[in-house]
Formats: C-alpha cells, sequence, structure tokens
C-alpha cells in the first residue's frame, strides 16, 4: 500500500505506512537499490518520482545521483509534509508537488526517468494504461520508467505462496528493526497484507497484462528485473528518436 488519494488511503494508513514502512514493504532497501541502480544512465538528468510518499525513495535517488534533480508528487498533504522534512538537504534538487495520480496538471515537461512504488496499483485497470501512455510522453528518447508494485497472482495457489512470503518477510524484517513486535502485531492487525485480506483500494494487475500494456503505450524493453512477496520492480523505456 501506498498514499494516492484521499479519503481511499486515510490518515490512519498514512501514519501506520510513516511509522512502519521499512518493515511492511518486502525488501524495501533492495528494491531501493534496483531502481537507483537503474536510473543511473539517463539521457536528461531529471526524475519525476510518482506517488513519493514521504521521500525515501526520492532520498535515496539524490544521495546516490548527485546530479540529478527530482520532481515529487504526492496526493497526501502528510506524506509531503514527512518528505520536506527527510529531503531538507538537497532541497535545492527537489521538487514537491501535491497532485493525484489521476489529476492532469503534473503531466507537462520531460523526464530522463519517471519512477513509482507501492501507489499504481490503486488505480483501475483503465486508469493504468492511460498512466503508462502519459509517462511514455514525458520520457526523453532512451528514457526508462521503473515501476515497484503489487502483483496480481495468476492462480490462487500463487496468492497463497505471496500471502505467505509476505508475513515471513515481515517478521524477518521486524527482527532486526527497532520496535520490531509492535510492528509486526500492526502488520497484522491492519490486515496490510491484501493478499490474505483483500481490499477494494488494490487492485493489482498480473505481470503479463502491465507489460502488455507498457508495450501497447510505445515501449520497448518491458521486463521484471526483481519480484518478491507478491512485490515486483517493472521496468520499460522509451526509444530513441530515429
Amino acid at each position: 500500500m501506498n498514499t494516492i488519494a484521499e479519503p481511499e488511503w486515510d490518515q490512519a494508513d498514512t501514519a501506520t505506512f510513516l511509522r512502519y514502512a521499512d518493515v511492511f514493504v518486502p525488501r524495501r532497501r533492495e528494491q531501493f537499490r534496483v531502481i537507483c541502480t537503474l536510473v543511473r544512465d539517463l539521457p536528461h538528468p531529471s526524475v519525476l518520482e510518482l506517488a513519493c510518499g514521504d521521500g525515501a525513495l526520492t532520498e535515496e535517488i539524490t544521495r546516490l545521483h548527485p546530479n540529478v534533480a527530482v520532481t515529487a508528487i504526492d496526493a497526501s498533504a502528510t506524506m509531503l509534509a514527512a518528505a520536506q522534512r527527510r529531503l531538507a538537504d538537497v532541497a535545492a534538487r527537489v521538487r514537491l508537488v501535491r497532485a493525484d495520480l489521476r489529476d492532469l496538471r503534473w503531466q507537462t515537461g520531460r523526464y530522463g526517468a519517471v519512477v513509482t512504488s507501492l501507489a499504481v496499483h490503486h488505480l483501475d485497470h483503465d486508469a493504468k494504461r492511460r498512466l503508462f501512455g502519459s509517462i511514455f510522453e514525458l520520457l526523453h528518447p532512451g528514457g526508462i520508467y521503473v515501476q515497484c508494485d503489487l502483483i496480481e497472482p495468476a492462480t490462487d495457489a500463487n496468492r497463497r505462496v505471496a500471502a505467505q512470503l509476505w508475513d515471513a518477510i515481515v517478521v524477518e524484517q521486524a527482527a532486526g528493526a527497532p520496535g520490531g513486535d509492535a510492528a509486526t502485531e500492526a502488520f497484522r492487525e491492519t490486515r496490510w497484507n491484501t493478499f490474505s485480506f483483500p481490499d477494494p483500494v488494490d487492485q493489482p494487475a498480473p505481470v503479463h497484462s502491465q507489460l502488455g500494456w507498457l508495450a501497447d503505450a510505445g515501449f520497448g524493453g518491458v521486463d521484471v528485473c526483481w519480484a518478491a512477496a507478491g512485490h515486483a520492480v517493472l521496468t520499460a523505456t522509451r526509444g530513441q528518436a530515429r
């Protein structure tokens, strides 16, 4: 889960995510390393981050790529305030914008990369397809789109595996985190594992569907380069101008 549009994502969800994200999200730091590696060589030193949340990914991008400027959007004022605090030291290279993924006003300019983490699954499938088309138009030739998100398992057996692995990873991550017992309890009490407790706010799509929609939008190089516990990193590139 992540913030995208209120009241679908309420203040209780926001507070929970801000407190426990590093435990709740499977291999969150590993996900960030993958994303940051993928945006290492860009046709233009600019990144648009969709649904930036508390700015954790933005922080990693700016830390590892000191020449890159980031425009980061989120629908939640609370999340943007947290991001502003986190990113104070790199404020000159980060522009924070309050906007929902369904808005049109952020869909301007050109970027070397567009990235997003745990947001697109909140959109219905038609909105996902429209978003992919918009992102294609926002990229410089040679630019990359990187999406880390929930994916819809293809079978009931796969769903059970994703649910069990997510639970296990949360327990593992909590064991090494301050207040880990409280985090594990919160994960269970909030029924955060959508594969065990389906939530109408969550509308993940199968991998094959999303890769097809990206190709339909004009992208090449569509691929899955990381996956764990029902979460995956998808990549797609806009071809060079001819």
